[in-house]
C-alpha cells in the first residue's frame, strides 16, 4: 500500500515484484499466505477476495512443499508476486521431478472416496475455483503454477 494508506491507483501501477524462496517446510506457508494478504490489501481487493487469494495460495505451497519438494528440506518453494495495473499474478515453483497430467476434475467428497482412503486431492480443483486463470507447467526440473487475479469492481 503507497504510504498514506490509499490502495493503489491502477494508472499508478506500473509494475511491482515481490519474491519469495521458503524452505519445504509446511510452517513457512504462513509466510507466504501473510504476504498474499498484504499484497492482496494493498492493491485493494475485497475482504472476500483476498480470503480467497490466501486460500488458492495456502493450496498451491502446500503442493508445492507435500508433493513437488516431498518436504525435502534442501528443496525452496519459490513465490513471485506480480502486480501490473489490471492483475495480480502468482508464480509457485518447486523443485520436484515434474507431474505427468493434472486433474481438477475432483470435485466433491464422496463414501466411495472416504472408504478408499482418499482424504487428498481437491486442492488443484479449489485453487481453479478460486482464481480467475490457472497455468501449469512442468519438467523434470520441477513444476510451476501460475494464478493470475484480475482488478474488478466488487459490489
Amino acid at each position: 500500500m503507497p504510504v498514506d494508506g490509499r490502495p493503489y491507483n491502477v494508472e499508478e501501477v506500473r509494475m511491482e515484484r515481490v519474491e519469495l524462496n521458503i524452505p519445504s517446510n509446511p510452517v513457512f506457508e504462513r509466510v507466504v499466505r501473510a504476504s498474499a494478504a498484504e499484497v492482496g490489501n494493498a492493491i485493494g481487493f475485497s475482504e472476500a477476495r483476498v480470503e480467497d487469494l490466501k486460500l488458492a495460495i495456502s493450496e498451491a505451497v502446500n503442493n508445492a512443499i507435500d508433493h513437488g519438494n516431498r518436504r525435502e528440506a534442501g528443496k525452496l518453494v519459490a513465490v513471485v508476486f506480480e502486480i501490473d495495473g489490471e492483475k495480480l499474478e502468482i508464480r509457485i515453483s518447486d523443485q520436484g521431478e515434474g507431474i505427468e497430467r493434472l486433474d481438477t476434475s475432483r470435485r466433491v467428497v464422496d463414501e466411495q472416496s472416504l472408504e478408499s482412503g482418499q482424504l487428498r486431492g481437491f486442492g488443484m480443483y479449489l485453487i481453479s475455483e478460486l482464481v480467475d486463470d490457472l497455468e501449469v507447467s512442468s519438467s523434470h526440473r520441477g513444476t510451476m503454477l501460475t494464478l493470475r487475479l484480475y482488478r474488478r469492481e466488487e459490489p
